[in-house]
């Protein structure tokens, strides 16, 4: 499974070992090997990426394949009087994702036409004196939906950014949220007035009013939990910029239409924070469009790199190699392509390590972590860890391979044969390694086998 070649180093392993005796360096050099493992083109499931699936867990596909659960509440849903908030609807779909060892997230809207409802935002909100405007919408029972007169006024954005204070209490640093959806401006909470009608009181609010607005109060009330910002209008390029500043990532609703350029509006986020693809429609109207194919789609997530992508179970029940390969290009995809090292040390001298990591995803690592290497003794228990704390995965470009040079002490090891094995954490408190990394040989607890005969003498 992996190639083992000889590989005799010169003047930089020299320099490595410089505070060694002339004895270690020589065995270090006489004995360094160097290992390619073999890659492992299965879909990898990893924290802060993936496929995102919509409205509900199932077992056809929600253990396999998908990294987050998604969806979004009508803010009418989530608090239908003032002060009483149905905080259960959240905690249930949260609950329902989290018994599938995944995370969860959502957005909460104040406009959305089509899906059967005449207020979106509570009654009670124009009721405490919010000017209402009834705007067509066949979906509803009253074939209208009643949303703000203008997106300016007072009294909603004053109970709108109560709202939003509530829903921060309740969930800013939830370890179960992969991220929260800031839908609080637009029809569908995409940060547009499309399909709103032609009423001339319906118009874009001014940038400094969107920020100041809708977007601050999310960025106060959620200081812990990574936002999204929908792109809705170019108009509102500068108010992103401030977002991805804040921390905020991007999303593109709307992918693989006529509505979308090729996703570049979530490049902005590039290097900062993580960016979401949605589709616009569905498989079959986008194939009947003219608008499906996997190349359309890999020029969009070129484009804009994103860390996460709508699952789709159509588009994978018709294309399930591409949609394996997409899901792991889509974020980060971290594989180890070469690690030398020599195959002996004595305690407490220092062990040389070279490493290449290759990120063959489109984006960089935002979350958390922590390489390790560790000693694991004939029964797969870590003997001893040690953190690589000169590897810093946040710097591995997408598209481009890394290469780190770096040295630890082993001194709890007894003297014998151990599997040598690295691993990447979450965190420094985890006992066992979370991330997969693209390569065979992931062992039950995480860590993947460099050498299966690592011997430390005395």
């Amino acid at each position: 499974m992996r190639r083992v070649i000889v590989w005799f180093v010169g003047a930089v392993l020299c320099s490595l070992l410089s505070g060694t005796t002339r004895a270690d360096q020589d065995v270090q050099k006489k004995s360094t090997v160097t290992i390619r493992p073999e890659r492992d083109s299965s879909l990898l499931l990893n924290p802060g990426k993936g496929y995102v699936q919509y409205y509900g867990a199932d077992e056809s596909y929600t253990r396999a394949f998908i990294s987050v659960g998604y969806t979004r509440w009508p803010w009418a849903d989530i608090e239908p009087e003032e002060g009483r908030y149905n905080w259960k609807a959240i905690d249930d779909f949260v609950a329902g994702f989290q018994r599938y060892g995944k995370k969860a997230a959502f957005g909460v809207m104040s406009v959305s036409t089509g899906i059967g409802r005449e207020y979106i935002t509570p009654k009670w909100v124009f009721d405490a004196g919010a000017d209402p405007l009834a705007i067509a919408d066949g979906s509803s029972p009253t074939g209208k939906q009643v949303i703000p007169r203008h997106w300016d006024d007072p009294v909603f954005l004053a109970k709108l950014r109560k709202f939003i204070t509530a829903l921060g209490s309740r969930y800013n640093g939830n370890k179960d949220l992969a991220f929260v959806d800031v839908r609080d401006y637009g029809n569908w909470g995409e940060g547009h007035i499309g399909m709103l009608g032609n009423d001339p009181s319906i118009i874009l609010t001014p940038s400094a009013n969107l920020q100041k607005n809708y977007f601050e109060p999310y960025v106060d009330a959620f200081p812990n939990t990574q936002l999204i910002i929908p792109w809705g209008h170019s108009g509102y390029d500068a108010v992103y910029d401030w977002a991805v500043s804040r921390g905020a990532g991007m999303r593109r609703d709307g992918i693989l239409s006529q509505y979308s350029k090729d996703g570049s509006e979530c490049f902005r986020a590039f290097d900062h924070s993580p960016a979401v693809f949605e589709y616009c429609d569905s498989y079959e109207n986008t194939k009947k469009n003219g608008y499906w194919s996997t190349d359309s789609l890999l020029k969009y997530v070129s484009a804009g790199r994103p860390s996460y992508m709508q699952w789709d179970p159509q588009i994978y029940q018709e294309n399930k190699e591409f949609c394996k390969a997409l899901g792991n290009k889509v974020g980060y995809h971290i594989v180890l392509t070469e690690a030398s090292m020599a195959k002996s040390v004595r305690r407490l001298r220092p062990l040389i390590l070279a490493f290449e990591w290759l990120n063959d995803g489109v984006a960089y690592l935002y979350e958390p972590c922590f390489p390790a290497i560790a000693l694991l003794d004939s029964a797969g228990n870590v003997v001893e860890r040690q953190w690589l704390d000169g590897s810093i995965p946040r710097h591995w470009a997408p598209g481009q391979t890394t290469k780190e040079q770096l040295s630890v002490k082993f001194s709890a090891a007894k003297v014998g044969i151990y599997k040598l094995v690295i691993g990447l954490f979450d965190s420094k408190d985890s006992k066992s390694p979370v991330y997969c990394i693209g390569n065979k040989g992931r062992n039950s607890s995480g860590w993947y086998v460099l050498l299966d005969d690592f011997r430390v003498g005395k």
